[in-house]
């Protein structure tokens, strides 16, 4: 039985392409809309809509402003591409205004629903989403660390030789390479602190795993920085809003407007609960204090960059 929850996909690049078409073929949705950011691709649009006719998929819709007031889900893919030569700051302003603008049409056209920020910029555009909405802030979430996670969880499960379903861990910070930290302390293998299996002479688990794990990590980083990673957050969207839809209530790490010391209302990706209300934040989830200090460096330059945003 096809579901009736309604999702809304707005973008113009092949990353909006890609959900809709694993939305499409996995989620048993009647419809699934796409709200064409800038000029769309009339082919891509041709060929998803003849895909669902062959292959008994959900029917692809071209959404109007009117569709977001009914809409369960918005899934934001939008961005402006980046022009040669072109300066960060210039960058991030057209985005700006782009996102603005999509915002400012679903908020008049009556959205309620959940919004997952999907695009590169998903930290600081959490933000900004909740700024330009209004709605409250379990409402608006980024994809985070989400992926960065899954990679990490698999590290640990290859490099302990353990199954991945008794595997624990999470990146947590934000966005940037340099903002992205393990949260070892929160890592755990069966159930068993992976920190205190280090400190069992009985285990093979050494501070050499840890070691090869964080080079490993890095190394991603370095090689995901120039890469297309259009099929592999596609596949982490399709993830999320399954959590969603059938109301898991997940943990999962999502960007999410948090307070940490005296800052507040800073989007920082750390594990929070997933489900059709959106997200909750996770009570006594404590990091070590490394950890938490990190936290609070990323946060605070986070904040400095919000803050150059809001000044205009």
């Amino acid at each position: 039985m096809k579901s009736e929850k309604k999702i809304i996909v707005v973008g113009s690049d092949d990353l909006a392409y890609q959900i809709c078409l694993l939305s499409m073929a996995t989620l048993q949705l009647k419809e699934v809309y796409l709200i064409p950011s800038s000029t769309q691709q009339d082919n891509k649009i041709d060929d998803l809509q003849y895909a669902s006719k062959l292959f008994s998929m959900s029917n692809l819709k071209i959404g109007t402003e009117k569709d977001y007031a009914d809409a369960e889900i918005l899934i934001l893919t939008a961005r402006e591409p980046k022009l040669e030569n072109e300066q960060e700051s210039d960058y991030i302003r057209r985005n700006i205004l782009l996102v603005r603008k999509i915002v400012n049409q679903a908020m008049a056209s009556g959205f309620m629903g959940l919004i997952l920020v999907a695009n590169e910029l998903n930290d600081l555009f959490t933000y900004l989403v909740w700024k330009f909405s209004g709605l409250p802030k379990y409402k608006i979430f980024g994809i985070g660390t989400y992926i960065d996670t899954i990679y990490f969880q698999k590290l640990l499960s290859e490099t302990l030789d353990v199954s991945f379903c008794d595997v624990k861990g999470y990146i947590i910070g934000g966005r940037d390479p340099l903002h992205k930290s393990a949260a070892w302390s929160r890592s755990s293998i069966g159930g068993n602190s992976l920190l205190g299996l280090m400190m069992d002479p009985n285990t093979a688990t050494s501070q050499e795993n840890i070691f090869e794990i964080e080079e490993k990590l890095s190394k991603q980083d370095q090689i995901n920085e120039n890469s297309d990673l259009t099929v592999t957050t596609a596949t982490a969207v399709l993830k999320l809003v399954q959590y969603i839809i059938t109301d898991e209530k997940a943990v999962v790490p999502l960007v999410h407007l948090m307070d940490i010391e005296e800052i507040k209302d800073i989007p920082l990706s750390i594990p929070v609960l997933l489900g059709e209300n959106g997200v909750r934040q996770i009570s006594g989830l404590n990091f070590s204090e490394t950890e938490q200090k990190k936290l609070l460096m990323i946060a605070k330059e986070i904040r400095s960059q919000l803050d150059w945003i809001e000044q205009g």
